[in-house]
């Protein structure tokens, strides 16, 4: 490929993105990140993110920087059943909290972490046509506006997220195929009853997840199915408003606060990877499949895939074996997390499963706490899938 090739492009300089070239660059790779946005940007998201984080921070040498943004501590999550059935539960025996922190904040603190980890950051570059020779994928063409430009490289990262440029022109990436579920975010000062804690309200058809940034903001967002959507007629705002009374006790509280800026909607927001590498390339962060946020698990695993592709790709770039590990090593790290997930979906669309559920874990601190360490992603999540999880569940 010749001595100009850079050993790593990375596309896309999220959370997933920034990781991928803060790991691949302490292991001594030239490493090129794209982004075709300048920074601070906004993001969509639920916001909240769990107390694994820290750790992968913390190896990406960019945990001071992210507590320096002053998070939100967020110590557990409570969940409100569609008949008013309230439980809660809490991180424990962990040295640190999970946070909320705005992705406009977040994501520019760890791309600078990237800058400062030696990598070379352009922002406003879009990636275009990716360079393939000889059945692999050898680089990418990338422009500013004044033309394209060839980046030849031994490895591309795609980590540019939901509508992925990279994954769809390998044909890896598509939408689920029965998961249409679009979300709508908000940000509110003025919020009563915010604590240390994130939320989750939950109807009949959807639910509407609370984050608080500080004592009295909050990130409020609703997740819908596709056909809701169809009731917003391009009056996002208004959509918005209407669909939160849908939720009385959240709608009670932001009675008197103010939406501080208009609302944005992604979607539909599940999508599947049939595999995160081929010759040449890999696949990370929400480029690599996106499931429905009811655990709230996409920041961490964003960082928590980045770390496992550098493993893999540094072997790789070093002469060893290819990147077939990686797709083994990630399904590995996500199979029990997606399947709790999917059953959650299950109990949430049922609502009288759903206050069921919720009415013994109320009963029960115990399980409460498990299962809110399982979303937190520092207790395994094969543990709820257990019979024993299970039946105490369901015998409480």
């Amino acid at each position: 490929m010749g001595t100009a090739a850079r050993d790593v492009v990375v596309v896309g300089g999220g959370p997933a993105g920034s990781a991928a070239a803060i790991f691949l660059r302490q292991r001594g790779h030239d490493v090129l990140l794209l982004d075709e946005a300048r920074f601070p940007r906004d993001k969509v998201c639920g916001e909240g993110v769990s107390p694994e984080a820290w750790r992968l921070l913390a190896s990406m040498g960019a945990a001071d920087d992210v507590r320096a943004l002053r998070p939100h501590p967020l110590r557990g999550m409570e969940l409100t059943s569609p008949d008013g059935t309230r439980f809660r539960g809490r991180y424990c025996g962990i040295p640190d909290a999970g946070f909320a922190a705005r992705r406009r904040d977040l994501d520019a603190c760890l791309l600078a972490a990237a800058r400062r980890a030696g990598a070379e950051v352009r922002e406003g570059a879009r990636a275009g046509a990716l360079i393939r020779r000889e059945g692999r994928v050898a680089g990418v063409l990338t422009s500013n506006g004044a033309g394209e430009t060839p980046v030849e490289a031994r490895l591309v990262i795609a980590a540019d997220g939901r509508r992925s440029m990279v994954a769809r022109q390998l044909g890896l990436l598509r939408e689920h195929r029965r998961l249409r579920k679009y979300a709508v975010r908000g940000y509110w000062s003025g919020v009563d009853g915010l604590g240390e804690h994130g939320e989750m309200h939950v109807v009949a058809g959807g639910y509407c997840g609370i984050a608080p940034l500080a004592a009295t903001e909050a990130n409020v967002t609703f997740v819908v199915d596709r056909a809701a959507m169809h009731a917003s007629g391009g009056d996002l705002a208004g959509f918005y408003r209407a669909t939160l009374l849908r939720w009385p006790q959240v709608a009670e509280r932001l009675a008197r606060a103010t939406l501080t800026e208009p609302p944005r909607a992604i979607g539909p927001l599940a999508l599947e990877a049939r595999r995160v590498s081929v010759p040449g390339a890999a696949l990370v962060g929400d480029a690599a499949g996106f499931y429905d946020p009811f655990t709230g698990e996409g920041v961490t695993l964003a960082l928590r895939g980045a770390e496992i592709l550098a493993e893999v790709a540094d072997r790789a770039l070093r002469g060893g074996a290819g990147l077939g590990e990686y797709d083994r090593r990630r399904a590995e790290a996500t199979r029990d997390k997606f399947r709790l997930n999917r059953l959650l979906q299950r109990v949430v669309a049922w609502p009288a499963l759903a206050d069921g559920v919720a009415r013994r874990l109320a009963r029960r601190p115990d399980l409460a706490d498990r299962l809110v360490g399982i979303a937190g992603d520092f207790v395994p999540a094969r543990t709820a899938l257990g019979a024993g999880f299970v039946w105490d569940l369901l015998t409480s």
